[in-house]
């Protein structure tokens, strides 16, 4: 009775169709027409699930196809184990090529045959093959299927009026080829996936096959092959693609960070270094090792640069004792980046504790780096592993710089909670047992400025030099290209803010006179608000927007 309902399922709407009343006077046409075009539009619906599983039972015991019936609906079932965790059609050889030939016995009959060949279409799309548990006879076989599905696409149109699925995948070979994804990637660099819409809907692909993760890869890896210009043009929408992959993400973002790199005097791209941090981790923590294994060691160091240069910038402003920054001390140190070895925190109980979301974002952004320091209100320490040298910067004004030898025992043990007072214990000042000590104070020592003076004493006496530039460049004008406007390239100011956001559609949130930020509520994918913000000097806070 079961197999008589489902015919009767089967049969009901070409019933209905014949039952509809037909008009006079001409209308035949019209009518005829109107069936044709439900007959191309038509797709076969999923089998249910119950008559599959009969079926690759049954079959699995035999191992033998005698009826039209067995082959059709085993072509939809290759996925399907036959028992709870016990292996599918697809993962066994020889039952598959069974299958196959069962369906291939229908050849001479394309009506037939496509509602076979459309089933393993459907089994094809949906077998997983790049999961971790994928076992190899699995892939091996459906690599065996795919090359069935390329040599008889041809088989399945004729003469004949067919479904739209068929000239679909008829005109759609190269989806049974090596390389299935490659020709939808330009029109979906360029935000047209109107041709992937299509072959989901008429070869029934699901959201959850394969095909359209590979489809993200596939974008990663044409934008990264086009020129400087187009590639950095097409970064925003490939963090958006990775952002929403967790699958893909670390594949695709390997491929993204090398090429970055090698774009010659690359700008610091918040997004990309934010999107990097918050899924690798610090990218010079031995703890993190594995999860940035995948990437040059050029890309590595150009990451680990950007994140050293927010540290510093962080310091010396939000982490700046009773939010008072100091630009001379972190313009300073921003050109050590590229010879700072090691950064840690010793944050006092206000930053360690602050539930306020910049801090909490902070801290985390800091994971592994933050030491515990007996300071109260908004007292911390910069600790600086520079060479064989120890500095320690702290972020109220009107302290010296304390250095130590790092090829020595420290006189502080960073796993007990530190001190600042001189005579108490684990103190970081401790003047006699440095190495180097000096005072940010102008005037002294025959040097008109402190920088001139600390930066010939860490030359003189430690060979360490400094950057002649800070280490990541500005080229908003060359990225952006002559469509910037000119007048958006302008020093900083509140009322040019304030045209900017006008001009951009973007909200200004001040919040500076209950002690917060200004923020700018943009998001990271606009290259030109990324490259001016910057300049600005604004940073960037997922999920929040840019602040300064």
């Amino acid at each position: 009775m079961n197999a008589l309902k489902h015919l009767a399922s089967l049969l009901l709407p070409v019933m209905q169709e014949s039952g509809e009343w037909m008009p006079s006077g001409g209308g035949l046409d019209v009518v005829i027409a109107q069936m044709k075009a439900r007959f191309k539009s038509r797709t076969v619906g999923q089998i249910p699930e119950d008559y599959q599983l009969e079926a690759v039972r049954r079959f699995w015991q035999s191992q033998e196809i005698l009826f039209f019936r067995d082959a059709y609906i085993l072509s939809w079932s290759l996925c399907l184990p036959h028992r709870t965790w016990g292996p599918c059609v697809m993962e066994d050889r020889s039952r598959l090529e069974k299958v196959l030939d069962g369906a291939d016995s229908w050849s001479g009959r394309p009506s037939a045959y496509r509602r076979c060949y459309q089933g393993l279409v459907k089994s094809y799309f949906t077998y997983d093959i790049f999961a971790q548990t994928t076992p190899e006879a699995g892939r091996n076989n459906w690599q065996i299927l795919r090359q069935y599905l390329s040599d008889h696409n041809s088989l399945i149109k004729d003469h004949s009026p067919c479904p739209q699925w068929v000239d679909t995948a008829v005109g759609n070979p190269q989806l049974f080829g090596g390389q299935p994804c490659e020709p939808y990637v330009d029109a979906l660099l360029h935000g047209d996936g109107g041709i992937i819409e299509h072959l989901c809907e008429q070869l029934g692909i699901s959201k959850a096959s394969w095909f359209l993760r590979e489809l993200v890869l596939a974008q990663v890896r044409g934008a990264t092959r086009q020129a400087n210009t187009q590639f950095l043009a097409l970064l925003p929408r490939l963090l958006e693609l990775l952002a929403a992959n967790e699958v893909l993400r670390d594949r695709g973002m390997i491929q993204v960070l090398d090429r970055y790199s090698e774009v010659p005097g690359v700008v610091l791209h918040p997004g990309l270094r934010d999107y990097a941090v918050a899924w690798w981790g610090n990218p010079w923590l031995p703890s993190n090792e594995t999860r940035w294994g995948g990437v040059t060691p050029e890309a590595r160091t150009m990451v680990a640069d950007w994140l050293k240069l927010e540290f510093i910038e962080t310091f010396f402003t939000k982490l700046a004792e009773d939010g008072l920054g100091d630009p001379r001390r972190m313009n300073f140190w921003k050109r050590y980046v590229k010879s700072i070895d090691h950064i840690e925190f010793g944050l006092g109980s206000f930053a360690r504790n602050s539930r306020e979301r910049d801090f909490v974002v902070l801290r985390e952004k800091m994971a592994g780096l933050v030491l515990e320091l007996d300071a109260p209100g908004a007292n911390n320490a910069f600790i600086m592993t520079i060479g064989n040298l120890v500095v320690v910067e702290f972020s109220g004004l009107g302290n010296a710089l304390y250095g130590y030898d790092a090829r020595r025992s420290l006189p502080f043990n960073t796993s007990k909670m530190l001190t600042l007072p001189a005579s108490s214990p684990n103190s970081l000042k401790q003047k006699g047992r440095s190495i180097l000590w000096l005072k940010h104070k102008d005037g002294i020592h025959n040097w008109d400025k402190w920088e001139d003076m600390f930066e010939a004493t860490l030359s003189r006496e430690f060979g360490i030099e400094a950057s002649e530039h800070e280490p990541v460049v500005d080229h908003s004008m060359e990225t952006l290209g002559q469509g910037t406007s000119g007048a958006s390239f302008q020093p900083y100011s509140r009322a040019a803010l304030g045209a900017f956001a006008h001009e951009h559609g973007v909200e200004i949130d001040d919040k500076r006179s209950s002690g917060g930020n200004l923020w700018v509520r943009a998001g990271g994918s606009d290259e030109l608000v990324n490259q001016l913000l910057t300049q600005w000097g604004f940073r960037f806070k997922i999920g929040k927007g840019w602040w300064k």
